[in-house]
């Protein structure tokens, strides 16, 4: 969780009067859109792409981290780490509570338990509007001990017994702790206002976090997280099931540009004869882990080991959280070969071999505006991806750079991602309940 680290924030508001909603669409926007409120203005182009490569590295040692532990937390033990990671690339405003008190929470396909700071914290990050009041609230309430959703790793009885009490502890040590309860939340969507009661969250009294390097002290506006992860009854998805049915849809825009909606339940459509579907690997993880088969370079396959498609039994996690794709180091050495290759062949161009001021691994200087990139192709089982070019290869006036936007992973049990940057343009309908991830090219 060191650095900045991507998800989506929330706004909903729309009462549930004599029935239950089957849909609900809301805004979502990445930290660095211009319709942002939390719009870093001064950042050249550059400096947003090396923000976020610093993002996708930072999250992605998390995810192994996480991942690869086998360690649980009993929030009455609390020694006992849980090894989890979290993202503010994306995010919604939301409503808490009655009255309503704003939060913005970022949003987490890793994580399946939300959490917001709470006044009268004990240990407290900075934040650019007030915490969240329990006591202002008439309709919060403590989550009793013996409650079913009270369950591991994350959430346990008190020290003091009788209310649930939750825990989460990052590797760069940072962590929440604090009751565990229920509240009424209130998300704005573009049916309205919805207003769901008993909503199980985390109150945070006892907080070491950093969100982002984005915002110092006071100017941070995040407040907690939205978990949309699968596997425990804590997440969104579960709890408020008969809205979500298990399963969203999203559609990303060019990262700097318009926003985006985030759809749940029946609101989560995808369609048209050129949509393909994947099976989501199942097992208990809260990522959207997928079977990648191989790469392509303009048609042609890669040598690359499949075991190394599977590293560490995982498969490719598909992260909106994450700015830009990962591909573990022995696989994304044959990638940038091709790639290096390509170009040479054509136009006989060498890669730089000073480190880029963007932070990626592949890079060129002085090229010309006009040339043809190379396609690339993830054929994931049943389903092949296409990479869009632009993509695929950013260009930085700024610098003369031209660079590769895939990242390598370099830890030796590190983990393929598929990223925000290569999910552009495209339909990603997530079918949590069917195991099952589609998805479709569309102008976003």
């Amino acid at each position: 969780m060191s650095k900045i680290i991507p998800v989506f924030f929330f706004v909903l508001m729309v009462f549930l009067m004599g029935g239950v909603a089957q849909g609900l669409s809301i805004k979502m926007f990445t930290i660095l859109s211009p319709n942002s409120s939390i719009f870093p203005k001064n950042l050249t182009l550059s400096e947003k792409h090396q923000k976020l490569t610093e993002i996708s590295k930072a999250r992605a040692l998390d995810l192994i981290m996480t991942t690869n532990s086998s360690e649980t937390l009993v929030p009455n033990a609390i020694s006992s780490p849980v090894k989890h990671a979290y993202s503010d690339f994306y995010y919604t405003e939301m409503y808490i509570g009655t009255p309503h008190q704003k939060a913005n929470l970022a949003l987490d396909t890793g994580s399946t338990l939300t959490w917001v700071q709470c006044e009268g914290c004990k240990s407290c990050f900075e934040l650019s509007m007030p915490n969240f009041n329990i006591r202002r609230s008439t309709t919060s309430r403590p989550m009793p001990d013996d409650h079913p959703l009270c369950v591991p790793p994350n959430l346990g009885p008190g020290t003091k017994g009788q209310n649930c009490v939750y825990g989460l502890f990052y590797y760069d040590r940072s962590s929440t702790y604090g009751p565990f309860g229920f509240d009424t939340f209130t998300f704005l969507s573009k049916q309205g206002q919805l207003a769901i009661p008993n909503v199980a969250f985390g109150w945070g009294l006892f907080n070491k976090v950093n969100f982002n390097d984005y915002f110092h002290g006071h100017d941070n506006p995040i407040g907690g997280i939205l978990g949309l992860g699968r596997g425990h009854p804590t997440g969104i998805l579960q709890q408020l099931n008969q809205i979500t049915l298990q399963r969203f849809s999203y559609c990303l825009p060019s990262q700097f540009e318009a926003q985006s909606l985030l759809h749940f339940g029946e609101d989560a459509q995808i369609g048209g004869p050129s949509v393909r579907s994947t099976p989501i690997l199942g097992g208990p993880d809260d990522y959207y882990f997928t079977k990648l088969d191989a790469i392509s370079l303009n048609g042609q396959r890669l040598q690359i080991d499949p075991s190394l498609f599977m590293a560490g039994g995982k498969g490719m996690a598909v992260d909106s959280g994450f700015p830009y794709s990962h591909i573990v180091a022995e696989a994304f050495k044959v990638l940038k070969q091709a790639v290096v290759d390509y170009f040479n062949n054509m136009y006989g161009w060498q890669p730089m071999t000073q480190k880029s001021k963007t932070g990626f691994d592949l890079c060129y200087q002085n090229i010309p505006t006009v040339f043809t990139s190379p396609s690339v192709t993830l054929h994931f089982e049943g389903a092949d991806f296409v990479l869009h070019k632009p993509t695929l290869f950013q260009a930085f006036e700024h610098h003369n750079e031209f660079c590769m936007t895939i990242l390598s992973m370099d830890q030796s049990d590190g983990l393929n991602i598929l990223g925000a940057a290569q999910q552009v343009n495209y339909r990603f309908l997530f079918d949590v309940a069917a195991l099952r991830l589609s998805f479709s090219p569309e102008n976003c």
